[in-house]
Parts: structure tokens; sequence; C-alpha cells
């Protein structure tokens, strides 16, 4: 197979890497990742929460959207119609309708079985050197999708090393929304972050996943073997096939949801609103019906879109008894 596309300057956008040596050779760090790959030099990085904050200024300036703060613990409803949520301060909030975009925790509100489930990522951040920050500031983004380890290039001497796999589950006992007549569904994989936990650490089967990774490609001098300076589990709102649940419930009127990331949905961050008020207004777009609705319930989700790396079924609370040093 020959992969070539050309840019406006008919320079290569998109380029095969048919050996480790060639991936070497664009990587530029002195290392290499697989035996197989592909360089798109049309890619990159974007910065989440920047993009978060300038996203909220810009509605706050409308002036049309009222923020309240609060924790959700449970939607209100009357016979089938959800009438609003209830704050842990014990407000109540009622509307005509409920959208609830929640990501990973909407499984604690929502009882989403066999439709999305939470997925723990681990990352980790080392500081470099004003030399390391010059030799690796230039290296494109590097994923290697046989083991989902990935790693962004440095800004401001920070290394982000982390692996986007089929993740940990934290099975938890909750009480979410459930269809009328629902048969109990059992625990819910639910997110554990330092906001609740702050002595948490990620697994050392993690740890030493990326300290692997990073030996591998980016092999400067004591990297590998450097303290992280944090690490933190990210929480994906995992779906079968990683397509978004973008619809009405169901069974429950009044009642919305917009969840199942997957661990690709900021990059959608210019178009998904839209597409999502589409849904909301019964007219989701002809391309994607059928992959946003509502489905029959799975037995398990477990993501496989291609991208994921790693081992299935890794339960968080087992893998913690061996938390990482760092």
């Amino acid at each position: 197979m020959n992969v070539l596309e050309l840019s406006t300057d008919n320079s290569p956008r998109i380029e095969e890497l048919t050996n480790p040596e060639a991936i070497r050779d664009k990587l530029g760090t002195g290392g290499s990742s697989g035996s197989w790959g592909y360089y798109n030099a049309g890619s990159g990085w974007a910065d989440a929460e920047g993009s978060m904050t300038w996203l909220v200024s810009r509605v706050q300036e409308t002036g049309r959207v009222k923020f309240i703060s609060g924790n959700v613990v449970s939607l209100q409803h009357s016979d089938i119609r959800v009438t609003g949520v209830q704050l842990s301060n014990g407000t109540i909030i009622s509307g005509d309708l409920v959208i609830v975009a929640a990501g990973a925790w909407t499984g604690g509100l929502v009882d989403v079985f066999g439709q999305a489930t939470a997925t723990g990522q681990v990352l980790g951040y080392l500081e470099l050197t004003e030399a390391e920050q010059e030799e690796l500031g230039k290296m494109p983004v590097v994923l290697n999708l046989t083991s989902g380890v990935f790693i962004i290039p440095p800004r401001n001497r920070i290394l982000k090393v982390a692996r986007h796999a089929y993740g940990y589950l934290n099975p938890t006992t909750l009480s979410p929304l459930s269809s009328p007549n629902a048969a109990t569904t059992g625990p819910v994989s639910y997110p554990l972050t330092q906001v609740s936990e702050p002595n948490l650490k990620i697994p050392q089967e993690g740890a030493n996943d990326l300290r692997r990774a990073l030996a591998e490609i980016v092999p400067l001098p004591g990297l590998a073997e450097r303290r992280f300076m944090r690490t933190r589990l990210c929480w994906y709102s995992d779906t079968p096939t990683a397509d978004f649940l973008i619809d009405y419930h169901p069974t429950w009127l009044g009642l919305f949801v917009a969840t199942g990331d997957s661990g690709h949905a900021f990059k959608f961050l210019p178009v998904i609103g839209e597409k999502i008020v589409d849904c909301i207004m019964h007219n989701c777009p002809a391309e994607f019906l059928g992959k946003w609705n509502w489905k029959s319930a799975a037995t398990s989700i477990v993501t496989q879109d291609g991208s994921r790396g790693g081992t299935a079924g890794l339960v968080l609370s087992d893998e913690l008894r061996d938390a990482a040093e760092y």
C-alpha cells in the first residue's frame, strides 16, 4: 500500500512510514515506535482548557444563558416525565426539557447500561530542562495504535504522556434514573478522580506502560526513569463503536442525553453543539441516524473502533493495590 497525499504546495501531507527507521527519522527524537505508520503534516494538538475558557466567555457575553454552579445528584420526575434536577445542596431546578451532557458521569444520573460506560485512562506529566524542551519541542504528536500510548509535544517544559486504551472500570453502587420496570443492572462504572480522592495515584501497571513508551519514543538519558511531577486518570464515556449517544431517552419524556465521547469528543468542539441542537429539534443529520441513536442494550461495552490498546476489562480497585510511586 502506498500512502501519499499532497498539500497545496505539493509537499507530502500524508506520508507512509514503512519501517521503524522511517518512523525514527520523522520523529526526530532518536526513538521510534512500531513497525509501520504514517505521518500527517496537517495534524497537531489543541489547548482544550484554553478553548473551553474562550467558549464559556463567548456564551456569557450573549447574556442569554444563566450559569448555576452546583453538583447534580439526581433527576426529578413525575410519572414518566423528567421534570428537573436536584443539586447536592437540596435545590431543585425544574425545566420542560432536561439535557444530560455529563460525559463519564452520565451513568450516575441516567441508566445507560449497554449504551455507554466510564473508563479511566492514565496520564503522566514530566518536567523538562530547557535543553530537553528545545530538543523535543518540534516533535510531532505520536500515537501507537497497538499500545494506545501517545505523547504530546512539550510546552513550557512539560511533557505529557498518556494511554488511549480500553481503560479501567470502576464498578460503583449507584441509583441512576432507570426506565420504568427496568431490571436492576448492577454496579455502574463511575469516575474516581483526585477531586474526591486527593491522594489518588495511577496504577503501577499504567505507569510502567507510560515509562516503556517514553524509553522507546523519546529515549533521552534518564527521562523514562524520571519522577512524574503529577499523574491523573482521565475518564471517557465509552460506547461500543465510539459513536456518540445523542438522542431522546426511549422511555422518559422530557429527557435528552448527549454523551459517549469515547475519548475523541474535543476535536468536535466547533460543530458538536449545533448538531446536538439539530437532534433536539428532531433533525438529526442523515449520516448519523442509527449511529447516535439509543440502541438495543449490549451486555458489556468494549470500544472496538480500532484505536484502543492495552487489556480490556481491568478493574481500577484491583490495579490500585499496586499504585505507582512517583
